[in-house]
């Protein structure tokens, strides 16, 4: 929003871009997830409610934060892979002509991971997860994508939000 803000104010100075909100990335989520029983967002909510168990039953800190990484990576690995649907093709296709007048594939563009939580009162993490710098090929794009999407769920990342988030697993890239 506050970018938005910026192109209005000084339009001359501030490039075009395409915005994907927090909703399809949900979207996303809530298709069912390979090799388990459940969706991607099933799987994360599990992982950190068993997490919780595991400090209700005494389990070392140390261990629950080995489990959740250990889970956090399979997550990562299966959103890397994720389908994306037509639905967020077929409008990143019309908003690359319209906003960035070139087709995907054509428009060189870095994919930047924003989140709910990064610009918060009590924390900033700007910067703290993937971006995708001067992406051109279609594939690359749409790869580039799962991985942004992926990367709030990196050691760094998980470790740096935990000391501020009573819900961690509410993250929305």
């Amino acid at each position: 929003a506050n970018l938005g803000q910026l192109k209005k104010l000084f339009p001359e100075h501030v490039v075009n871009g395409i915005v994907i909100p927090f909703g399809v990335f949900k979207d996303h989520m809530d298709q069912n997830m390979p090799g388990t029983s459940g969706s991607y967002w099933d799987f994360l909510v599990s992982a950190f409610a068993k997490a919780e168990q595991m400090r209700a039953s005494s389990t070392p800190e140390d261990e629950v934060i080995a489990y959740q990484l250990g889970e956090l990576e399979k997550l990562r690995n299966a959103i890397a892979k994720m389908p994306l649907k037509n639905s967020l093709i077929s409008s990143l296709e019309a908003d690359f002509k319209r906003n960035l007048e070139g087709s995907m594939g054509q428009v060189p563009v870095f994919l930047r991971s924003d989140t709910n939580m990064e610009d918060l009162e009590e924390f900033t993490g700007a910067g703290l997860n993937l971006t995708v710098f001067n992406a051109v090929d279609r594939e690359k794009i749409l790869k580039g994508i799962r991985d942004v999407w992926a990367s709030p769920y990196t050691e760094r990342s998980f470790k740096w939000r935990q000391a501020y988030l009573e819900n961690p697993e509410n993250v929305y890239p």
